[in-house]
């Protein structure tokens, strides 16, 4: 749960430790200032969420209302002013300044808490994504911000629901809405007290927890959403593991389901300078999560050093085009932007072919309308798992998608179409 910060600046010292107590019965930090140019420097820095000022300080109270009111205009915190005096005026001053609420010195304890706490809640209400309840993106950078501060032994962790926004586009905005509720629910399931978490932006979360809590979430939170991905995708969608998607272009392209990937990186120890290398740090870890087709984690370990193998650069791409003229134009245009190509114009002993030459990208034809011999060697390349797997873009006059798609190919390309088209979906794919 997030902790609000309160500042309070007062020379009054009794009042300002009662005051304090009070403050954290309410799940709040407080901090007391009694120097002006202090107070000033820790608004600058932990930007609270709540100013209380007496008008003890050695200044006018309206005039240092202002003086906060231009200082934070960019997080905009609330102001209580608290003085000894009940003038008309003098409420009438401060309010005008920019204070919130003007309260009595003498005000009894649990006023003085039931309208701290109605500040509180009206801030954080407004801070509040309104899908899933979790704070916004502004709140919890802060609240990232002030771990570096205390650094303690604290992980962050990024989650990513890749997939989310072509959902959006194709199931409707009630169904994507409906996908964050429940993967918030789950994610509260897994907090205590100590712990806050955010969105990031619309599909993302951060959470900050302890350092020993952080795996077991991860792990908990891509087990649980893989178990429950079912309820929202259609029979067919689910059973074939992709969605489809269609644009103004002619060509289909499979898009897989949703995964939740989690970047997890520890924040103590003096490792960062500010929150900025933290949110690059786990961006760079996500990255490395892409390849899953499944939901998982990845941990920030030390660096381990040794000798790698060179990796070998994917252009290797075999056409199997029957249109002669068509498929000389294939290999022609795909080997001058720099590929290695093996073309072929029939299925006569194609698995061998394909074998010996192992494309990263196969471009494969329909064949005969009756005899669908490149469905049928689609279908055994995708079941045949001793053999490399390529990315396949399947060329057709037959308007079969769903069958060709949910058999394994990664583009359905109807045909006539524009090769500039086919050469942009080779690129894409290798």
């Amino acid at each position: 749960m997030y902790s609000p910060e309160v500042f309070i600046i007062s020379k009054r010292k009794e009042l300002s430790i009662k005051h304090k107590k009070i403050i954290e019965t309410l799940n709040c930090n407080a901090k007391i200032f009694s120097k002006l140019d202090e107070a000033i420097f820790g608004i600058k820095n932990d930007e609270p969420e709540i100013i209380i000022v007496s008008d003890t300080i050695d200044d006018i109270l309206s005039d240092f209302i202002k003086k906060i009111r231009v200082l934070t205009y960019n997080f905009r915190p609330v102001i209580i002013a608290i003085s000894k005096s009940d003038a008309m005026d003098d409420k009438l001053n401060a309010l005008e300044a920019g204070a919130d609420d003007f309260l009595d010195e003498s005000i009894q304890s649990k006023e003085f808490s039931a309208r701290l706490n109605a500040h509180i809640r009206r801030y954080l209400e407004n801070s509040v994504n309104s899908i899933t309840n979790f704070i916004n993106n502004k709140v919890i950078i802060k609240a990232l911000k002030r771990e570096l501060k205390t650094n303690s032994s604290k992980a962050a962790l990024l989650i990513n629901i890749s997939g989310i926004n072509f959902y959006k586009e194709i199931y409707g905005e009630i169904a994507y809405e409906k996908v964050l509720q429940t993967l918030g629910a789950i994610i509260n399931s897994t907090l205590q007290k100590e712990d806050a978490a955010g969105h990031y932006s619309n599909k993302e979360f951060l959470l900050i927890t302890s350092i020993f809590k952080a795996e077991k979430i991860a792990k908990f939170l891509t087990f649980a959403f893989d178990n429950i991905l079912e309820r929202f995708y259609t029979e067919f969608d689910y059973k074939n593991n992709f969605m489809l998607y269609s644009s103004e272009s002619i060509e289909e392209k499979k898009i897989p389901l949703m995964k939740l990937s989690i970047a997890i990186a520890e924040i103590g120890e003096n490792k960062f300078e500010n929150e900025k290398q933290i949110l690059n740090l786990l961006f760079n870890i996500l990255k490395l999560c892409r390849p899953s087709k499944n939901s998982c984690y990845m941990i920030d370990r030390p660096k381990l050093y040794g000798e790698v193998s060179d990796i070998k650069t994917k252009n290797k791409v075999m056409i199997m085009e029957s249109d002669c003229a068509l498929n000389c134009l294939l290999d022609v245009s795909l080997k001058m932007q720099g590929y290695e190509t093996f073309s072929c114009n029939n299925y006569d002993d194609f698995i061998n072919k394909y074998t010996s030459f192992t494309p990263d990208v196969l471009i494969l034809d329909y064949g005969e309308a009756y005899k669908k011999q490149g469905l049928c060697m689609l279908d055994k390349i995708r079941k045949n798992k001793d053999i490399k797997q390529p990315k396949i873009i399947f060329s057709t006059t037959i308007l079969d998608k769903k069958n060709i798609l949910s058999k394994g190919a990664d583009i359905y390309l109807p045909k006539p179409y524009d090769i500039t088209s086919l050469i942009d979906w080779v690129k894409k794919l290798i």
